[in-house]
Parts: C-alpha cells; sequence; structure tokens
C-alpha cells in the first residue's frame, strides 16, 4: 500500500481526534458543571456510553495506523504521542470520569477531569499537526 496514502488516512484520524477533543473540552465537560445532581449518574452514563461509539473507533484507527506507520516508516513520533494520551487517559481521565460518576456535578473530580483533557486536547492537537505535516510530505 502506498504510504503516502496511510499518512494522508492517519493524519485525518489524528485531525478528527483532535476535533473531537476540542469539542469535549470546550463544550461538554464544562456543561457537566450546570446538570442537576438529581439524575446526574445516569446521564453521565449514558453520555459515556455513547461518546465511545464515537472515540472508540477514532482511538483504535489512531493506535492501528501509527503503528502501521511505525513499522513501514520507522516514525515513531506519533505512536508515542498516541500511547501517552492512552496512559493519560487510563490513569487520569478514567478514574475522574468514575469519580465524577458517584459524586455528581459539583465534585471536584470535574475541575481535574478537565485539567486532564486538557493535556489530553493538547498532545491530540500536536499528534494533528505532526500527522498532517508528515502527510504534506
Amino acid at each position: 500500500m502506498d504510504l503516502h496514502l496511510i499518512q494522508s488516512g492517519v493524519a485525518c484520524v489524528d485531525v478528527a481526534m483532535a476535533a473531537v477533543s476540542w469539542l469535549i473540552l470546550l463544550c461538554t465537560y464544562p456543561d457537566f458543571a450546570r446538570w442537576r445532581a438529581e439524575g446526574f449518574a445516569e446521564a453521565h452514563e449514558t453520555y459515556t456510553r455513547r461518546v465511545g461509539w464515537v472515540v472508540g473507533p477514532l482511538l483504535l484507527a489512531q493506535l492501528g495506523g501509527h503503528i502501521w506507520l511505525t513499522f513501514l516508516d520507522g516514525r515513531f513520533i506519533g505512536l508515542l504521542l498516541v500511547l501517552v494520551c492512552w496512559a493519560l487517559t487510563a490513569f487520569w481521565s478514567v478514574p475522574c470520569h468514575r469519580r465524577l460518576q458517584h459524586e455528581g456535578p459539583s465534585s471536584p473530580a470535574l475541575a481535574e477531569l478537565v485539567r486532564s483533557h486538557a493535556w489530553r486536547t493538547a498532545l491530540w492537537t500536536i499528534l494533528a499537526g505532526v500527522s498532517f505535516a508528515q502527510a504534506a510530505g
């Protein structure tokens, strides 16, 4: 398969992931504070399940694409950034979501979730720029 085509596809996935991440950072998470405490746990659970249908395939495509580029062309910086984002998600953001689920919208976990997601958004944005530059040649 053509390396340039793979780079272009991976860049598209990276840009999509960065865009979704910005949307969540600027719109979704700030709105959590406005949600009522009553019914928050159910609404939050519904949100996380639904957003998983959007970000899950992007995350898997992103990981697979960067693994592929690493083996085909030795480009490991993208894979490294993806793995850092996954680690931040697993060890920082997911625990914040769990706390928020149990404590509600007034929990300090919300501010911590926004902070963790700001780091991930920054990394996904950098990754999108790197991928776009590599695909552009």
